[in-house]
């Protein structure tokens, strides 16, 4: 693929997902929002250049989820202030846990192994190899069944 033909392509991704980008990230992030999208749009573009993009609306939170990640790395612990409030405090996001039941619902519907694993390694952050371990099954059966596991929350979010 050629360098316009990149752009164009990063473009049309733009010009297409830029407004529910923004939208979905101003619910979250307030006054973030702006230097947040326009860093994803970045990263995003090595990815448009090389054709790889089949879940733009994935892909565009992952790095967005990335990035905060990075950001709270930088900025390292804090403790709280008189003015903080803790998180239960704040308002709830309706956005958010509707995506929060759709994942729970999806998770919940999985075949058993395919669930086992996936808990695993999304929510309690183990790598493979732990997985494996903990399991007494092969690193790469804990790599197919997560294949599998994020091929099937593909095809529920496409329903």
């Amino acid at each position: 693929m050629g360098d316009k033909e990149a752009d164009h392509g990063l473009h049309d991704l733009y010009r297409t997902y830029s407004g529910w980008l923004t939208a979905r990230l101003r619910r979250r992030f307030g006054d973030e929002t702006e230097d947040l999208a326009q860093e994803a749009w970045i990263r995003a573009a090595p990815y448009s250049r090389k054709g790889l993009i089949e879940h733009p609306k994935a892909l565009l939170l992952k790095i967005v989820d990335n990035l905060v990640i990075d950001r709270a790395r930088r900025r390292g612990p804090r403790s709280l202030q008189n003015g903080d409030k803790l998180a239960s405090d704040s308002p709830v996001d309706l956005a958010s846990q509707i995506d929060m039941m759709l994942l729970k619902q999806i998770v919940m519907t999985m075949p058993p192994r395919l669930q086992e694993v996936f808990v695993l390694s999304r929510f309690a952050h183990l790598e493979y190899q732990e997985i494996s371990e903990r399991l007494n099954i092969p690193v790469t059966t804990v790599q197919w069944r997560m294949i599998k596991a994020l091929e099937y929350c593909a095809a529920q979010l496409r329903l």
